[in-house]
C-alpha cells in the first residue's frame, strides 16, 4: 500500500507498507522492502468498520505508526 501523508507544520511523507504474507517480499525489484515496513493486514467480514460506518463487503484493517519530521521554520 503506497501512502502520501501530509500534516500542517511537517514535511510530507511518501512511503509504503507491505503485507507480511506477500509472496514477493524477497523479490522486490527496487529493494524497497524493509522489515520495519512489513505488517499484518487483518481481514474482517462485512459489518461495522473501526471508524463507525457499516461495510457490506469484507475489509482489511492495518495498524501502523508513522513518524513525520517537522518542517524547518
Amino acid at each position: 500500500m503506497h501512502l502520501l501523508i501530509n500534516a500542517p507544520g511537517y514535511k510530507p511523507l511518501v512511503t509504503h507498507i507491505f503485507r507480511e504474507s506477500d509472496p514477493y517480499l524477497d523479490s522486490d525489484a527496487v529493494f524497497g522492502v524493509r522489515s520495519s515496513l512489513i505488517t499484518q493486514w487483518v481481514r474482517h467480514e462485512s459489518g461495522k468498520i473501526p471508524d463507525g460506518p457499516h461495510s457490506t463487503t469484507p475489509f482489511y484493517q492495518v495498524d501502523f505508526e508513522f513518524v513525520l519530521n517537522k518542517r524547518a521554520t
